[in-house]
């Protein structure tokens, strides 16, 4: 009897989980490295990233497995620990836990020259130096390795503290100090915004202004207006809808994508300007109208309430400044419009400026091959949809892209394992050397969309396409026309994938299906 292939996975966050899972269901024998001593990537408990309030900016629906759903009486947009949990109940239903190494860091990987990889690791509780000859390596340990550093020459005379937002836990550290955000990520106005509402003296939030930058509650009160044709003002009574359902309705995507770019940049940034209130009508936050033919650049901000701080002037914004200099508390800011300076006193600085990906483990050779990137953080290497390498084999990513679409990296974790085991083909090196063209034109674009991809709906139907998984929406229309409907007409949901092909649970899907489905109604009416 042959032996199982073997799989190596580096991280045990959402990405290695679903890769180990699937591994298993294809017949191979996955080993997970997981260097912290617990699970869950940027959702574990170990407090390395995640701070006291932290809540996902996408609602449950959209972080949700395709054979694995929430509970149903669950919260809509998840606590650290709700996600945490979550996770742990998808690992230990499918026995995940018995193939993860706790406490081993991945040093060193090799590929060989009958193309398998030696992986060499630090086991912490050991402590001694261990290695195996693997058939397959999946990279799973996600976007959130190193904190992006700042540039601190400007901030050399600082006396004040500052840390990094992975450091961050409670802004009740922070009551009665003058305090500044660096980093307009969603990481960057969640903190901003929970300080500006617990007793800090003063919140300046500094960070470069994208051009058609738009600021949209996760949770919308101002859709059904829209929809109604009442203008974009929030109803106030209703308890809103999530920004997924309204982005992830196939049918509206399907409406769009065949659209050229500067169209669809166009009806984009309209249809934002709607949703985000025009940004709350902020004057200081007006996106230019001449420039809606150009990409457009979304803020989840998990809460209405950021921009109406800066309306309030709870959240001092210092868009198109650049930080200059700093003597002891006083830091000098430059404003690049008019040129004036000024100078304001902070007792504590927080840096939300983003991760690089951690690949010291991989050797020269190979990262030359995958065209990495360091400080590209957008496109880090080039791989054919942005999974696989035809330069590299028995090689996979999950999850490079940041996403927080737990569809996409299910998917990817499918197709990098049904290649694997020999359930599906590699597509022509040909065929993979032009995707790769196409994704290099994408990194060296001057306007940049939120994600590399053009749309989460779009690429999960590709990469269901790849693994033979992708229904048949036109036959579905003429015989299974209510399920079409559900499927088409309704939020996306990651258990239409499992409907066809490989490993499909029919059963299993069209309950899923229904349920979503009976949710997008009754949040949408």
């Amino acid at each position: 009897m042959n032996r199982p292939k073997t799989v190596c996975i580096i991280g045990s966050g959402p990405s290695g989980l679903t890769s180990c899972k699937s591994a298993l269901e294809c017949g191979l024998e996955p080993t997970v490295f997981e260097k912290k001593l617990t699970f869950g990537g940027v959702w574990s408990l170990d407090q390395t990233i995640p701070w006291d309030s932290m809540n996902a900016n996408v609602s449950h629906y959209t972080m949700t497995f395709s054979d694995f759903e929430h509970p149903h009486n669950q919260d809509l947009y998840l606590p650290h620990k709700k996600v945490y949990q979550y996770l742990s109940s998808y690992a230990n239903h499918f026995q995940l836990f018995n193939h993860i190494k706790f406490g081993c860091t991945v040093e060193k990987v090799k590929q060989l020259e009958n193309d398998k990889w030696l992986v060499e690791w630090n086991d912490s509780s050991s402590k001694t130096s261990e290695s195996k000859i693997f058939d397959f390596l999946i990279v799973g340990n996600g976007m959130n390795n190193k904190p992006r550093l700042f540039p601190m020459e400007p901030l050399n005379s600082f006396t004040g503290h500052h840390i990094y937002s992975n450091q961050y836990k409670s802004p009740n550290d922070y009551v009665g100090k003058r305090v500044l955000v660096v980093g307009k990520s969603s990481s960057g106005i969640q903190i901003a915004s929970e300080l500006c509402e617990s007793g800090v003296k003063s919140v300046h939030l500094y960070g470069k202004g994208k051009l058609n930058e738009w600021a949209i509650s996760a949770n919308n009160q101002r859709i059904k207006n829209i929809l109604k044709g009442k203008g974009y003002e929030r109803d106030l009574i209703d308890s809103g809808v999530p920004i997924d359902f309204i982005v992830s309705v196939r049918s509206n995507v399907y409406k769009m994508k065949d659209l050229p770019e500067k169209e669809f940049n166009i009806e984009m940034n309209k249809f934002l300007k709607q949703l985000s209130g025009n940004n709350c009508d902020e004057p200081s936050y007006q996106n230019d109208e001449t420039n809606f033919d150009k990409p457009f650049k979304i803020l989840f901000t998990g809460i209405e309430s950021y921009i109406d701080n800066i309306k309030d002037g709870k959240i001092q914004c210092l868009s198109n400044h650049s930080l200059i200099n700093s003597n002891g508390k006083i830091i000098e800011f430059l404003n690049e419009l008019d040129q004036t300076k000024t100078q304001i006193e902070f007792d504590e600085i927080i840096f939300a400026t983003g991760y690089h990906l951690n690949f010291s483990f991989f050797e020269k050779d190979i990262l030359e091959k995958l065209s990495f990137d360091p400080i590209d953080n957008y496109v880090p290497c080039l791989l054919y949809k942005y999974t696989i390498s035809p330069r590299v084999k028995n090689l996979g990513f999950i999850g490079i892209f940041g996403t927080p679409f737990y569809s996409l990296i299910e998917l990817q974790s499918r197709w990098v394992n049904y290649l694997f085991s020999g359930v599906v083909n590699l597509p022509s090196e040909k065929e993979m050397e032009e995707g790769i063209n196409e994704i290099n034109d994408i990194r060296k674009a001057k306007y940049k969309t939120l994600f590399p991809f053009k749309d989460y709906v779009l690429f999960s139907d590709q990469l269901a396409k790849e693994i033979n998984c992708l229904p048949d929406f036109e036959q579905m229309s003429i015989n299974e026309p209510e399920l079409y409907d559900m499927c088409y007409n309704s939020v996306s949901c990651s258990s239409v994938f499992r409907l066809t092909g490989p490993f499909s649970n029919e059963k299993h899907a069209l309950k899923t299906i229904k349920h979503f489905n009976e949710c997008f109604k009754r949040i949408n009416n």
